[in-house]
């Protein structure tokens, strides 16, 4: 909803205006700044987004720039701010004629709401300026009235064009406001001054004082320039000396001056205590506030677009890091070990590739099943004249025609951890990320495959810091998500790629520091995979889209940036595409439940999701606890489905469409490439269990690539 209003906003304001959701108490625009704040409320419909939206914007467009600009000398500022609503939201709605009904559809849902403290008191009853400003915005939609002697004041109040005409008009509803105020405390007996009431006469000259646009003569224009000309001689000639060097003005003039005010209605002292006080302004201030999310929660901030684009290196820069880190190696007489690393790598590929046709079979198996169970054959059209000679007793006389379903075109993006305690298992992982590459490339999938772990580079989170949000936010600064591979990737640059990614199997510490293992911000990860898939659409035209995650372990603990709405809070609410989702600020415990929430709002139902779980023994247990606390019979299925298969698969999973959870023992998962050994003519039995040993488990690769294949097909 935020990211659409933002648009509209923009648009309507006809500039590139800062649009802003946090812990605001009401909706704002910062005039100097230019800065639209919209509070998160409890309960906010399209219209109220709307009339939220163009109302603020007006005032971008509308309202002088400055604070100082706004405030009328001798008058409440509560006042004004009514008498200029009206003014910017008629220049709005003339301007943008579509927003009529969503403003009347907004403030009616408002005084519904009771946001104005009407619901329990006759709105006539009340003070003119109440009744004005309730009017005003229910327009014909609420009964308000207004005496003959409040009408002119009505009407002059409604006619404003310009800031001045709004200056004008609220001294001479303070005029008139303080003369009532007065009238009724000398009918109580009280001693005061007798002032003149304001004139209807005095009324029409203030309102023809209105800057009208259109409306003034050239008679009166050029009055107005020979009187600037008379006020600039009696200056030079001397005649305003006092005033000028700042003497004392004589008493005759302190008194002319205040009686030109009173008449004019200028009311240029000070506020009047005794003007009433505009009671539904007040009252809206303050229930709005009541509007808000549970004030517990702090509203966060996700990624923004700047700073994923400095979280994310792309795949060149890791290239070149690596092969800087080899030669760094080589020069430190290291070079054998360098050779070394790269021993049985022309072996590897080769036994792989007989590997990914097995799965690319399975994939384009699952894909023509898809297909033909689709197809639909038609049985009407042209005669076959072949036939007819059956037309006793077979009616299939038409030439038929088999349509096929469209195959999907599919997509994969794979995040990998490259966390600490990832390091024992790293080799295998970096094999088994290169078999799915090779798959992809194989079944020509777009895919792209990141690596995400932690940097401390202090220039680089300063950097992060200037380009994120100065609201409360998502603790994403020491992220690093390194690009792998990309479908989009040169024929050299992808031998290159291969080639280093394949040597960290010996090198895991040694890896360059843009790559070293670091702690498992696996949810910072996923807050910017929406814009690596938004991107990544952009442009592949992909019909099914698949994430597939590897990890060893749960997420960092969600942690916040202090901003200027608000600090630090055990529950956060944060909106992801449109999606507001809560999270769990806690060092302790599980996180799995906000790695779930950011997972199901950045993928949506449209992406298929799975991650593969590599864990001991230990940590299967705990699993198996976490997941199936109670059902004893499911949990001996899951021990079951380990023991035999090498691995436990259950669906639907910690937002997960599936879950592969495989238990590296120290048979499994290895990396040693002996163990992946393939003869000269071996069968395709053969290959299938050279390719289980590799994974670790005789049968637990054939199960995982059959529902691997299964899932993304």
């Amino acid at each position: 909803m935020l990211s659409r209003k933002s648009v509209l906003a923009r648009l309507l304001a006809n500039e590139n205006i800062s649009v802003q959701q946090g812990n605001f108490e009401t909706a704002f625009f910062d005039v100097e700044n230019r800065v639209l704040g919209l509070p998160l409320w409890k309960e906010m419909s399209g219209d109220l987004y709307d009339l939220l939206v163009g109302h603020e914007v007006g005032h971008a467009l509308y309202t002088p720039s400055t604070k100082e600009e706004l405030q009328v000398k001798g008058v409440p500022f509560s006042y004004v701010n009514v008498v200029e609503d009206i003014r910017i939201e008629k220049a709005m709605l003339a301007k943008y004629p579509g927003l009529v009904a969503n403003f009347k559809r907004g403030y009616l849902e408002l005084v519904e709401m009771d946001i104005f403290g009407t619901k329990k008191r006759d709105i006539n009853s009340m003070g003119f300026m109440d009744r004005l400003n309730i009017k005003a915005k229910g327009r014909d939609l609420i009964d308000v009235q207004f005496s003959d002697e409040e009408m002119p004041y009505f009407k002059m109040a409604m006619a404003v064009e310009t800031f001045q005409d709004v200056e004008n008009v609220c001294r001479a509803l303070v005029a008139w406001l303080s003369q009532k105020q007065d009238d009724k405390k000398d009918e109580n007996g009280q001693d005061e001054a007798e002032q003149p009431p304001v004139t209807l006469d005095q009324l029409e000259d203030i309102m023809s004082q209105l800057s009208m646009p259109g409306e003034e003569s050239e008679e009166e224009g050029k009055e107005s320039e020979e009187e600037g000309k008379e006020s600039e001689e009696e200056t030079d000639s001397g005649e305003s000396e006092n005033s000028a060097s700042g003497e004392p003005e004589s008493e005759e003039s302190e008194e002319e001056s205040d009686e030109e005010k009173t008449v004019a209605g200028a009311g240029a002292g000070e506020v009047t205590d005794d003007l009433p006080e505009v009671e539904t302004e007040a009252a809206q201030r303050s229930n709005m506030k009541n509007l808000a999310e549970d004030k517990s929660k702090l509203f966060i901030q996700g990624m923004t677009r700047a700073a994923f684009e400095l979280v994310k290196t792309p795949y060149k820069d890791i290239i070149e890091s690596r092969e800087a880190r080899q030669k760094e190696i080589s020069d430190l007489g290291g070079s054998e070990f360098i050779a070394e690393s790269m021993n049985g790598y022309d072996d590897f590929m080769n036994q792989t590739k007989q590997v990914v046709n097995l799965m690319a079979k399975e994939f384009e198996m699952r894909k023509a099943a898809f297909r033909s169970a689709r197809a639909r054959t038609s049985t009407k059209g042209s005669l076959d004249v072949n036939k007819l000679h059956a037309y006793k007793y077979d009616d299939q006389l038409f030439k038929q025609v088999t349509t096929l379903a469209d195959g999907k075109n599919h997509g994969m993006m794979m995040l990998v951890d490259y966390s600490g305690s990832m390091g024992n298992v790293l080799p295998s992982v970096i094999r088994q990320t290169i078999a799915l590459v090779m798959f992809c490339k194989r079944v020509n999938i777009p895919f792209e495959v990141y690596a995400f772990t932690t940097n401390d580079d202090l220039n680089r989170i300063k950097a992060i810091r200037a380009a994120s949000s100065n609201l409360v936010r998502f603790d994403y600064e020491d992220l690093a998500l390194n690009q792998l591979f990309t479908n989009k990737m040169s024929k050299m640059d992808f031998e290159r790629a291969m080639k280093s990614f394949y040597a960290q199997t010996s090198q895991v510490r040694y890896l360059p520091r843009i790559e070293r293992l670091g702690s498992t911000p696996l949810n910072a990860a996923l807050l910017a995979t929406q814009y690596l898939i938004e991107d990544f659409l952009k442009v592949n035209p992909v019909h099914k889209m698949n994430l597939i995650t590897l990890t060893d372990g749960e997420s960092n603990p969600v942690r916040s940036v202090s901003g200027i709405d608000g600090s630090y809070s055990r529950e956060y609410m944060m909106e992801i595409k449109g999606k507001k989702i809560n999270l769990e600020a806690s060092y302790w415990g599980e996180h799995v439940t906000n790695t779930k929430a950011i997972l199901e709002a950045v993928t949506g139902p449209n992406i298929t999701t799975a991650n593969f779980f590599i864990c001991s023994r230990r940590d299967f247990k705990k699993e198996l606890y976490r997941v199936l606390p109670y059902d004893v019979r499911a949990q001996d299925e899951a021990r079951k489905s380990m023991t035999k298969d090498g691995v436990w698969i259950k669906n639907d999973c910690n937002g997960y469409n599936r879950r592969f959870v495989i238990v590296d023992s120290s048979n499994k998962m290895t990396g040693q490439s002996d163990d992946f050994e393939i003869a000269e003519k071996a069968t395709a039995n053969q290959i299938a269990k050279a390719f289980s040993k590799f994974s670790g488990s005789k049968k637990g690769n054939r199960v995982v690539t059959q529902k691997f294949a299964e899932l993304v097909a």
